[in-house]
């Protein structure tokens, strides 16, 4: 891959303009990424690491499917955030590791590049002031998000 790409740098390169909800999925997908069900037995939300198969290293994101639908979209949106960012192989995270209060500075900006990946301001600013949608549910849904993760996200850029 060679640099460092932002969420906005991700969506123009794999995703269709404008099309919502983000799929973050598909995104790892298009960009050669495997995610991978990881052991049920497992507490933990998800896993970023480069996997060897006949020779030759690739990335891998694993994932807890026992969670909730939004939390497993954010945690896909997070490993990728580690992959796009070049960190490297990351220990399995946690559920708190996907709070806004996350300590460690690598996981932060693996969170803040999941937040701009799955609401982006321009799709937020499009149906907030655009299309008059006020309703935290509403967009929240249309984002395939968490009605609390939409509010910070609302509160973060200056809706409320």
């Amino acid at each position: 891959m060679g640099q460092t790409m932002s969420a906005r740098q991700v969506l123009f390169r794999y995703w269709e303009s404008g099309k919502l909800p983000i799929d973050p999925e598909a995104i790892a997908r298009k960009a050669g990424v495997v995610v991978e069900d990881q052991d049920p037995g497992l507490p933990e939300a998800g896993l970023y690491r480069m996997a060897r198969r006949n020779g030759v290293a690739h990335p891998v994101i694993e994932v807890n499917r026992h969670e909730p639908a939004t939390r497993i979209r954010f945690a896909v949106a997070h490993e990728l955030g580690h992959h796009f960012l070049m960190h490297g192989d990351r220990p399995r995270d946690t559920i708190e590791m996907f709070s806004a209060n996350a300590v460690d500075v690598v996981e932060a900006e693996a969170n803040a590049f999941a937040v701009r990946l799955l609401m982006p301001d321009t799709y937020v600013e499009a149906l907030v002031v655009g299309q008059g949608i006020t309703s935290l549910r509403e967009l929240a849904l249309r984002f395939g998000v968490s009605a609390v993760a939409m509010g910070v996200r609302l509160k973060t850029l200056g809706y409320i």
